[in-house]
């Protein structure tokens, strides 16, 4: 073994997640490199999920309905003009 991989191992079991890393176990406080990339891994993936879910750009949306009328309008529907 090499001795990179003899320090990464040797502070795994110096962490909090005892050799098992995840999102959560980050959240808990574990900061091995091994949790810090569980929760890089889940944080764009909560990003893509997000974006999916937010339905498309503003130039997929029909037509404005304006939600007040203009000065144009009230005086043509009284028949000022």
């Amino acid at each position: 073994m090499s001795l990179v991989l003899i320090g990464v191992i040797r502070r795994m079991k110096s962490s909090k997640c005892k050799g098992q890393p995840s999102a959560t176990q980050y959240g808990n406080g574990c900061r091995c490199a091994l949790c810090r990339d569980a929760w890089r891994m889940h944080s764009i993936e909560l990003r893509q999920k997000e974006r999916k879910k937010s339905g498309g750009t503003k130039r997929d949306t029909p037509v404005v309905e304006h939600d007040a009328f203009t000065r144009e309008q009230i005086l043509r529907a009284r028949g000022m003009m």
